[in-house]
């Protein structure tokens, strides 16, 4: 047993030394193909550069074309070493075997032609804000398998390009414009006309919010509530122009609408409560001698 595993190992070894030119010359060609993949990624990029502005679309490109010379080499290389009906079955992709790798790389080949017309169509671009399955983030890049989305909140997510072709997909940023709106109760003693044009004259005054034709800010009254008439405040942010944190703008937008409003004597009341009694011919169950007294003597922990 012992001479016959010594005899099998030797011929194997002659085997493989018999044929060291050749798995020499197939790794040879292998690394030239990858080269020659490398090369042209970068040749092709560099002229799309001028062209492409979609960086997405760029890096998807050179990707793809690296993967198809490397799969030329290593079929060459499999030629090369005597493999050639490996080779063949790698070409042909039929029968059983195709079949079976079909099934185990089946999310693979999915997300990876996802990936091709995502590249293509381009619902988004690198920099974009867009919301997939509540997810909200910015795209950084997509690669053959996946895209990678950065959250507000720091959270870098690796989505499957699969979902993102599955699943209604939002782009806010696809034109660099995003509406953003706000709700403010008013007195119902206001004059609204003066109001809104205090509100309008405010927005005007404010860089970063847009006034082109047909997206101007705007101001609309959205109920009678309760205690206060409330109006609806919607304005338009250049995306592609503010370098600074959308939520900021719109929080100092707020605050200067609210700051303006009260300089000029409009008021912002609270709810209003009304307190009804039943009990007719009784007074009223309330001792304001003993509420100013008991303020008085808590007002410390007030």
């Amino acid at each position: 047993m012992k001479e016959r595993f010594i005899s099998t190992f030797q011929s194997y070894w002659e085997n493989i030394l018999e044929k060291t030119p050749e798995i020499t010359l197939g790794f040879a060609l292998l690394l030239f193909f990858i080269f020659i993949g490398v090369f042209i990624r970068r040749l092709i990029e560099n002229r799309l550069k001028k062209k492409v502005q979609d960086r997405i679309l760029l890096v998807f490109i050179g990707r793809a074309v690296l993967l198809i010379f490397s799969i030329i080499g290593i079929v060459v290389f499999l030629k090369q070493v005597g493999l050639g009906n490996a080779a063949g079955g790698l070409l042909a992709g039929a029968g059983v075997s195709a079949l079976i790798l079909g099934f185990a790389f089946k999310d693979l080949g999915e997300n990876f032609l996802a990936g091709f017309f995502l590249a293509f169509s381009r619902p988004f671009s690198s920099g974009d804000i867009i919301e997939i399955n509540s997810l909200v983030g910015k795209v950084k890049e997509m690669t053959l398998r996946n895209t990678h989305i950065r959250t507000f909140d720091g959270r870098d997510i690796y989505v499957p390009n699969a979902l993102l072709i599955k699943n209604p997909l939002t782009n806010y940023t696809k034109d660099g414009l995003m509406r953003h709106e706000f709700v403010i109760g008013m007195d119902y003693n206001i004059n609204i006309n003066e109001a809104t044009k205090l509100i309008l004259s405010t927005l005007d005054t404010q860089e970063n919010i847009t006034s082109i034709k047909g997206l101007e800010p705007f101001v609309t009254i959205e109920k009678f509530a309760s205690s206060t008439i409330n109006l609806k405040i919607f304005f338009w942010i250049n995306t592609h122009d503010f370098l600074g944190s959308i939520y900021v703008l719109k929080s100092q937008v707020m605050q200067e609408i609210v700051e303006a409003l009260i300089e000029n004597g409009f008021g912002m009341p609270a709810d209003i409560f009304e307190l009804k009694i039943y009990q007719e011919n009784n007074p009223i169950p309330i001792n304001i001698k003993n509420f100013e007294s008991f303020i008085d003597a808590n007002k410390n922990k007030l």
